[in-house]
């Protein structure tokens, strides 16, 4: 039988320099809900990117997390 997938939530999240605590890099993050299953890539990356150049931390990471049911 064939697997379908929904796609259920999509939200984005920033990893934001910290600096060097104790020799461990120490990450801030932030995370943003009620995003756009649909989005493109390239658009969350651009809106990661803006909101990233009104920190005053820099950006180290972007992340897409997905959240996906599969039903048979």
């Amino acid at each position: 039988m064939a697997i379908t997938t929904i796609k259920e939530k999509t939200s984005l999240r920033l990893e934001l320099d910290g600096g060097i605590v104790d020799g461990k890099q120490k990450i801030h993050p932030k995370s943003f809900t009620q995003i756009k299953t649909t989005a493109e890539d390239q658009d969350l990356y651009n809106a990661a990117a803006a909101i990233a150049g009104l920190q005053d931390k820099n950006l180290l990471k972007v992340q897409r997390v997905e959240t996906t049911t599969l039903i048979e």
